[in-house]
């Protein structure tokens, strides 16, 4: 296996730890605060544990069909018609890491003839099973780094002066 699929694996797992490590001991009101367009940390967590099923899906499936067609999903819809941001956050945490887990421990059993399986997207065409396991961390780092963002905007407006040091 690939440094970067070892990486790419590594990430999957310690998702679900840097997010609780952000979110759990922080307030309601900063946890569900509209900070970036509709957009809240809680609500990022209620998506990556809403999305959490579709790659897992989407890599059974790659596994287990010849070359399957992928379809888009909207996942603000499925957020919007899911219940997942009325849960307390431990709740949404503790989902996330027990899905992740299962789904990270048979990822690690793959092969090499299985990561270079094919699915179709129809919008972005061809990618391997390898392609989505390298993607995955992508987005999670992309809305880890959402709520970094978020949170730093949350704390600046009570730094004062101090933010000249900001690096």
């Amino acid at each position: 296996m690939k440094d970067t699929q070892q990486a790419a694996l590594a990430l999957l797992e310690a998702a679900p730890s840097i997010l609780g490590n952000l979110l759990a001991d922080l307030s309601e009101s900063i946890l569900t605060a509209d900070l970036d367009r509709g957009w809240s940390p809680k609500r990022i967590l209620a998506h990556e544990v809403d999305v959490e099923h579709v790659f897992a899906e989407r890599l059974h499936r790659m596994i287990d069909e010849d070359n399957p067609s992928i379809t888009s999903v909207d996942p603000l819809a499925t957020l919007d018609a899911s219940d997942l941001e009325s849960r307390p956050v431990p709740d949404l945490l503790d989902q996330l890491a027990s899905s992740r887990a299962e789904t990270v421990a048979w990822l690690r059993t793959l092969t090499d003839a299985q990561l270079k399986r094919t699915a179709q997207h129809d919008t972005l065409g061809a990618f391997t099973v390898s392609q989505l396991i390298h993607y995955w961390p992508t987005h999670d780092l992309a809305h880890i780094n959402g709520i970094r963002r978020m949170l730093v905007s949350v704390l600046r407006h009570e730094v004062g002066g101090i933010e000249e040091f900001d690096i």
